[in-house]
């Protein structure tokens, strides 16, 4: 998820949960834990055009977290002395889970176990920027402004957190909804999949792969509708794709995407681009994102 509903979660867990146990602490403390797992955004700054398959690996890894953790609870310790240690780390250890829950949720995948293993599991049910999930957590601050309600934030906190997690168990209903729509339309398949796509869980962008090519299809789960939206080339079998494909950064793009899309671009080249379907919705027209192009080694040309 993005920065501001991480942080809104914070604050909800603070006001909802904390206050009475560590005051003034509670907010701030919460919301610097919920973004503490984006320490990873750091590997940005290499300028490595392969620097986002680290995102979500060495900061959200369940091996490092309670490390960083634990850090986060001292440092916070030299500013709130009156908060116990053992509060505080309790504390930043609940904030990062809900940071890794909030991520599992979107389509990105976290690495929870590296440097084990670099699979990247996902639940899929809601895309990186949901503006329903954000407004319910930013209602109970936005409420609290007026005077005869910020008595009542607490409440009105864990009310928000309620309704959240009754939106998220709708939303991995109707993925599921999607994914059973999916499957006569996609029968024979070698690979199929269901991703959320922007502006709510009432439609969602089903994949599926065939030899050659992907096709492409706009689930409707609240009216049992299937919209086919063409297909796209998928140059597997191309001896220049293969050769790519075994590349060190071949190798590294196949595990972090979900639907690769491998493509010889024109028609006597011997460049191979590689991109993720993961990354291209369909009702935003944008260019797919994290796009990249390889050359393969002349031995597999």
């Amino acid at each position: 998820m993005d920065p501001v509903t991480h942080t809104l979660l914070g604050v909800g867990l603070g006001n909802a949960f904390y206050r009475e146990r560590a005051g003034r602490a509670a907010v701030p403390v919460l919301a610097l834990a919920s973004n503490l797992p984006d320490l990873d955004a750091i590997v940005h700054l290499t300028g490595d055009p392969y620097a986002v398959l680290m995102r979500r690996t060495f900061g959200h890894s369940l091996f490092l977290l309670p490390f960083w953790s634990l850090a986060l609870a001292w440092i916070l310790g030299r500013r709130y002395r009156e908060v116990p240690l053992g509060t505080l780390y309790g504390m930043t250890l609940v904030g990062v889970a809900g940071h890794l829950l909030f991520d599992l949720i979107n389509s990105f995948g976290v690495v929870l176990f590296w440097p084990l293993s670099d699979a990247r599991p996902e639940l899929a049910w809601v895309f990186i920027l949901d503006f329903v999930l954000t407004g319910l957590l930013a209602l109970p601050p936005a409420l609290a402004l007026l005077p005869r309600l910020r008595s009542r934030l607490r409440l009105l906190s864990r009310g928000a957190l309620a309704a959240v997690g009754l939106y998220l168990a709708l939303c991995g209903l109707a993925r599921a909804e999607a994914a059973r729509l999916l499957e006569p339309a996609a029968g024979g398949a070698e690979f199929t999949y269901v991703f959320p796509e922007p502006l709510g869980p009432h439609r969602w962008r089903g994949v599926a792969r065939y030899p050659g090519r992907y096709d492409v299809f706009l689930l409707h789960p609240l009216t049992g509708t299937i919209e086919p939206k063409g297909s796209v080339r998928n140059d597997l079998d191309d001896p220049r794709v293969a050769a790519a494909r075994q590349t060190p950064d071949g190798r590294r793009l196949d595990r972090f995407f979900k639907a690769p899309v491998w493509q010889v671009e024109g028609e006597g080249g011997g460049a191979v681009t590689a991109w993720d379907l993961r990354f291209k919705p369909l009702v935003v027209d944008r260019p797919a994102v994290f796009r990249y192009t390889l050359e393969p080694p002349v031995s597999g040309g």
